[in-house]
């Protein structure tokens, strides 16, 4: 559904966009390898696959719309780099096995939450010990090496607000589990967070805890199907805005070149024309 506001906000635009399936071809990584998009929308859903196509399209000069350090990193790089620029967080410990998170959580009491630190990951809230066990001992023995690795957050905050934040400034937002409305200061951190990460897209979570509202974590493909606006513009218009922008900015190519014929399964394997494609 987001995808097909997106198209449809491109078109009003004046550009003619289209999907970008990621296994639709090789990408080639040097200039003139072949034609790839002019400018690339990150929609991904695969994050393994999408910070792939990102680097690679990154490399040879491609416009990306996507969430920064958020697309192309892991938790642990954002969270790194969110304490670094001094924005406030909630109580965060890496741990790199079960023994080590079971030892944090009980240092930070319960509810806490455990992210994985692969991108994409569900946050799983640990309300008591008996979860924490179970939760550590699955993705420790049955899942992957990476699975052994979580960051652990203190707490497991009710309200939180997930902020859709487009160029720099935030557009729409999800009411907290309380409903409460989105307090000014949620606003200001989710745009600094976002200009830390380097995010054109991105949706930052902001939570409130004891201690006040943090920057919980981030998303690199919002879902925005029933987010609320909160100005004039919804997120595929500020998108559609951001990307004509960009467009508009580049000099280098001739006007005609924004924009692409559709990829059918006949255009698959060819050169991909100049444009804008949303991966999917």
């Amino acid at each position: 559904m987001e995808e097909k506001q997106l198209l449809a906000a491109l078109i009003d635009a004046g550009l003619r966009p289209a999907p970008f399936p990621p296994g639709a071809l090789p990408l080639a990584l040097t200039p003139g390898g072949q034609a790839l998009p002019h400018l690339l929308i990150d929609r991904g859903q695969n994050r393994v696959a999408a910070a792939a196509i990102l680097t690679a399209c990154r490399a040879i000069g491609t416009i990306t719309l996507d969430a920064g350090l958020a697309a192309r990193g892991d938790r642990l790089a954002v969270a790194a780099a969110l304490a670094a620029a001094g924005l406030p967080r909630p109580e965060t410990r890496l741990t790199c096995s079960a023994t080590a998170a079971l030892d944090t959580l009980g240092r930070f009491g319960y509810p806490a939450t455990v992210l994985p630190v692969t991108a994409g990951g569900e946050p799983i809230a640990i309300l008591d010990l008996d979860t924490a066990e179970a939760v550590l001992e699955h993705r420790e023995v049955l899942g992957t090496s990476h699975e052994a690795l979580s960051l652990i957050q203190a707490g497991a905050p009710a309200t939180r607000w997930p902020v859709i934040v487009v160029g720099g400034v935030a557009v729409a937002t999800m009411s907290g589990a309380t409903g409460e409305p989105l307090p000014a200061l949620a606003r200001e951190l989710a745009e600094a967070a976002t200009v830390t990460l380097g995010a054109a897209i991105v949706a930052i979570e902001i939570a409130r805890v004891d201690a006040g509202l943090v920057v919980w974590d981030a998303a690199a493909v919002p879902e925005f199907r029933q987010a609320t606006a909160i100005g004039s513009h919804s997120v595929a218009t500020a998108v559609a805005e951001l990307a004509q922008a960009r467009l508009t900015a580049e000099q280098t190519r001739p006007a005609s070149e924004h924009e692409l014929i559709p990829l059918t399964t006949t255009h698959r394997r060819e050169a991909v024309t100049h444009g804008v494609v949303l991966t999917a």
